[in-house]
């Protein structure tokens, strides 16, 4: 009986995975067949003057899918965005806001030690790992935001890296996969700041600590030898 319980709850989640990958996969997808590459008639037109003129998103403008381009840039930004949301919920509801949040957030982004840190040791002190890592997500925010304005992405200048990616832009599957990247370089580091903030909150005013699990030292056979006859 309980073999058999076993294999229909390990059933039902891969019933429930399954489903959750052809929704994300249908989110996704169904840009492709209904974002048009122009604008074809007056609202989209209207709705395209919106965009690259009041919302200043421009990337793609001045390739050969311009209208596809900057929607589905836009698009997809919401999708993560919500994505993203949902699974802070599902974080914050599996693990709560105390101390088990702290030990997970550590062992999520701090646990790491730089490999650089065995030539200089002051880089394995929180403070200094926190800021680095907080400016690691800080500049991947900044390099996701500005690449909404990159009007001639698509379009391989001399002494410029990235000619793959400007020769992917100029294909919808290239857009949908490289706007997907630079979405969640833009979008992640939203949530890590709003959790890290919550880990501050947890650490300076409710005494929830560092999150850090210290790990006891073994005490030696022999040692243990000693202590039993004495």
């Amino acid at each position: 009986m309980a073999s058999k319980n076993f294999l229909s709850t390990i059933a039902g989640k891969s019933k429930e995975n399954r489903g959750n990958i052809a929704l994300c996969s249908i989110l996704f997808i169904i840009p492709l067949f209904v974002f048009p590459a122009y604008p074809k008639n007056e609202w989209q037109y209207e709705l395209y003057q919106y965009i690259t003129q009041t919302m200043h998103v421009t990337i793609g403008t001045k390739g050969p899918l311009p209208f596809f381009t900057i929607l589905y840039s836009i698009y997809i930004t919401i999708v993560m965005f919500f994505l993203g949301c949902a699974v802070c919920y599902f974080f914050i509801k599996e693990h709560g806001i105390n101390k088990a949040y702290q030990e997970e957030i550590y062992k999520f982004f701090f646990k790491a030690e730089f490999e650089s840190s065995k030539k200089y040791p002051w880089l394995e002190k929180p403070l200094v790992k926190k800021t680095l890592v907080s400016s690691l997500f800080a500049l991947c925010f900044i390099m996701g935001i500005l690449h909404f304005i990159e009007d001639d992405i698509t379009q391989q200048r001399p002494r410029r890296r990235g000619g793959l990616i400007s020769f992917c832009y100029n294909y919808r599957v290239g857009v949908m996969f490289w706007e997907i990247i630079s979405t969640a370089f833009s979008i992640f580091p939203i949530f890590y700041f709003g959790l890290l903030f919550l880990y501050i909150i947890n650490y300076f005013f409710r005494g929830l600590g560092t999150g850090k699990v210290a790990i006891p030292l073994e005490v030696p056979s022999k040692k243990r030898k000693r202590i039993r006859k004495v």
